[in-house]
């Protein structure tokens, strides 16, 4: 039995080869190539070749284009010495020698997380339930602190300690 992943490269080869992907598995693999975190703000654009290398089987010194969310453009190019080596790693030689970063919306959306527990990756368990204690104890220390400030004072003085004229607390 043979596998789908042969005869999709070999449909996908020449749509691949256009845009500058070498059998695509620089997008396949690019969450992987870059990290989760990075995927999640760029993705691949175009691998562009120096001229002359149209039919090498090793391509040397391409030009990366990658698209990042707007805003993410900086992170992204702070990132670029390390994208590199991790995809001329991926590839074993250095096909690739510089990045350009363009701000654009994603092809894809972004993931949005759903409230603050999941972006800071809080799961249901110890922690979730952590979070939810303290939540709880400062709704509570927020509700005492309204009805001791709205109760009134039995001797007309404040019971918390004030300074004198000389800076002294009495």
């Amino acid at each position: 039995m043979e596998t789908l992943v042969r005869h999709f490269r070999d449909l996908t080869r020449a749509a691949f080869a256009r845009h500058g992907f070498a059998y695509g598995e620089l997008l396949a693999q690019w969450p992987e190539l870059v990290g989760r975190e990075v995927a999640q703000i760029c993705e691949p654009e175009r691998l562009r070749w120096p001229r002359g290398q149209e039919n090498a089987k090793q391509k040397l010194g391409g030009v990366l284009t990658i698209r990042a969310t707007p805003g993410r453009a900086l992170d992204v190019q702070y990132d670029a010495p390390r994208i590199i080596e991790r995809i001329n790693s991926f590839y074993g030689y250095a096909a690739v020698s510089d990045i350009k970063v363009i701000q654009a919306p994603l092809s894809r959306p972004a993931p949005q997380p759903r409230d603050g527990a999941q972006l800071y990756g809080l799961q249901a368990g110890p922690a979730r339930d952590l979070e939810s204690a303290l939540s709880r104890l400062g709704a509570a220390v927020q509700a005492q602190r309204a009805t001791t400030s709205l109760a009134p004072d039995t001797n007309g003085q404040n019971d918390r300690p004030s300074r004198n004229h000389s800076g002294h607390m009495t």
